[in-house]
């Protein structure tokens, strides 16, 4: 290649630092030497070595083929600062004297970072590992550990270890800007300043192994042992107080999630210092969470006063409880005087709208990062709120819902019900098979303020709002019973009448809007469930002539058969009316008027 040719590409300085290297350096310069990228030079800064000159003899022996400079000591970062100040390049390589590179590990780097298009990336790989007599004894390949999105995100592979210094080429504009190693730091003075530069440098990682790393005995980290723990301690404790909830988010998706994961990863180092102090930051960001709980009741004083205690008797104390009272016949003293008693329950009166304007209400005054719901004849566990908040945020849910218990009328505990095993992408399946119990559920505030719970039904509306929020969220299900549901004769689960009526409602939902109503197969299985429910009492609905309902025949089912419409009257919610088209088949038009019939007794 022409001179000419090689002052038009970037000009690559590979610093080699080194003390007492008689025993490695020469294959360090050597490999150095051998690069195939063409522009390139060598700069040996000797740190004050005291070997008898061995490592001054062997640099002088390769004459001006290196650059060398001599120093006292001072340690590697003092020596690396040396060769920094004397660099011509536009790009800076470390190579430590005992380790060595591939031939094209300068070439291929370059070649990524001129392709990438962008002149202020650093480019990192992974590395061979190798012994005191060069023998290959592993890898550490960094896409092992992280996706490539992830190594590529700022600051990311830094803070999991996963960063050689040798294994970088880094654009000169990073020392002029921000300056070099921070010498009074001998064994730590380069992730300190990679945390410099990464915060604000874009990545490039490439798989290849350019880089051959030794580990042997005489290594600083080996020699120096105890002080580089107290150095890592106190580097990586300032790292977790230096980083934005921005920075960290950017990273895992969470301040929380980000110093969960970044304990996990120090419980695996020696830094025990620095995990307890991931491990305090995240128990307080969880702690500073709110939570809103929106309670609607009506009457049934005592319940409602149980449920509230089960609000005050959590394990995460950063609530505030929305008890909103849908026109109780009377005021509750009960309740009024535990709302002024304690500041984080509110008390909100609205005349009888039924429980889901109650609970649009109660959103409405929330205050909390996150909202859950609680029936007032339902209880929670105490570590309800702590542990579903801290399986939200480890797993980045917007949305949740819990697997919970139930109980009867006097309290007995019954059957755990596995409802959490719903969980992830579940729409448009949940049309069909709902079953998410409203106490479980818990989501970020954002997620409630464009969808609300449809106020014309008053059985099957929560239903409904779970559907509409599954087309937009995925669902995190937490497998622990942490809500206790009382059930009885009257329960929607159980009361067939009021089943049916749920079911007819949660369909005429869907079919009333065109996103949900494509989804026919599933709307068509809620009217198939509810003549099935219709069998349960013989003796209260005839089932003769009741229709089967096939999947395949859902699009005319549902087109031709099912455009009833409901109404409900707000004084007598189970009194619901069907307006049946002329076109409903003759054995849904009977079926639909047991149904009424059914309910209006």
């Amino acid at each position: 290649m022409s001179s000419e040719t090689i002052e038009s590409i970037p000009l690559v300085s590979i610093v080699i630092p080194v003390y007492n290297g008689g025993q490695y350096m020469r294959e360090a310069i050597d490999s150095a030497l051998g690069q195939t990228y063409p522009n390139c030079e060598v700069i040996v800064v000797n740190d004050g070595s005291k070997d008898d000159g061995k490592t001054e003899a062997i640099a002088m022996s390769y004459g001006d083929r290196i650059r060398y400079f001599s120093k006292p000591n001072g340690g590697c970062g003092s020596a690396l600062n040396v060769g920094i100040a004397n660099m011509r390049g536009d790009f800076f390589s470390w190579l430590s004297h005992d380790d060595a590179y591939v031939p094209h590990k300068i070439a291929h780097q370059i070649a990524l970072h001129q392709s990438a298009g962008n002149p202020d990336a650093i480019v990192f790989c992974g590395y061979e590992l190798m012994d005191a007599t060069s023998k290959r004894t592993g890898d550490m390949r960094p896409h092992a550990v992280l996706k490539k999105s992830q190594l590529e995100t700022p600051m990311l592979p830094l803070l999991r270890g996963l960063i050689h210094g040798c294994a970088l080429l880094i654009p000169r504009k990073y020392f002029d800007k921000m300056g070099s190693f921070n010498e009074a730091l001998p064994t730590t003075q380069d992730y300190d300043l990679w945390f410099k530069f990464f915060r604000e440098a874009p990545l490039i990682y490439d798989e290849q192994l350019l880089v051959r790393s030794r580990v042997h005995p005489a290594q600083d980290t080996h020699r120096k042992w105890h002080q580089h723990i107290a150095e890592c301690n106190e580097l990586w404790t300032g790292f977790l107080h230096k980083l934005t909830d921005e920075e960290m988010t950017r990273m895992e998706g969470s301040p929380y999630r980000f110093l969960t994961r970044t304990a996990k990863f120090l419980a695996e180092t020696p830094y025990s210092e620095a995990k307890k102090k991931a491990d305090e930051l995240a128990a307080e960001r969880l702690a500073r969470t709110k939570i809103s709980i929106i309670m609607p009741f009506r009457d049934r004083f005592p319940w409602a006063i149980e449920a509230m205690q089960s609000v005050k008797s959590q394990t995460h104390t950063n609530w505030e409880l929305v008890m909103v009272d849908d026109g109780s016949s009377t005021p509750c003293i009960d309740l009024g005087e535990a709302a002024e008693a304690d500041s984080r329950i509110r008390y909100v009166l609205q005349t009888p709208k039924g429980p889901a304007a109650a609970r649009n209400n109660g959103i409405r005054h929330a205050t909390g990062q996150y909202i859950a719901f609680l029936d007032s004849d339902d209880l929670y566990e105490p570590q309800k709120l702590e542990k579903q908040l801290q399986f939200m945020e480890e797993n980045l849910c917007s949305l949740s819902h819990t697997s919970y218990q139930r109980m009867t009328t006097a309290g007995e505990l019954l059957e755990v019900i596995h409802s959490a095993k719903l969980n992830g992408n579940i729409f448009p399946a949940v049309i069909g098979t709902c079953t998410i119990a409203m106490p479980t559920v818990m989501g970020k505030k954002e997620v409630f303020q464009t969808l609300s719970f449809p106020e014309n039904n008053e059985i099957g509306e929560d239903v409904c709002l779970w559907i509409e929020l599954s087309a937009i969220h995925r669902w995190g299900g937490l497998d622990s019973s942490l809500t206790r549901v009382r059930i009885s004769d009257q329960s929607s689960a159980f009361n067939p009448q009021k089943q049916v009526i749920g079911l007819l409602n949660i369909a005429l939902y869907c079919m009333r809007h065109q996103h949900l109503a494509v989804h026919s197969t599933w709307i068509n299985r809620l009217v198939a469930a509810a003549s099935r429910t219709l069998e349960i009492p013989p003796e209260t609905v005839a089932t003769e002539n009741l229709p089967t309902v096939e999947p395949a025949k859902t699009p005319e089912f549902i087109t031709d058969t099912i455009e009833a419409e409901i109404r409900v009257d707000k004084h007598h919610p189970l009194d619901v009316i069907y307006k049946i088209p002329e076109k409903v088949s003759k054995e849904l038009g009977r079926a639909v008027r047991k149904i009424r019939k059914a309910v209006s007794g």
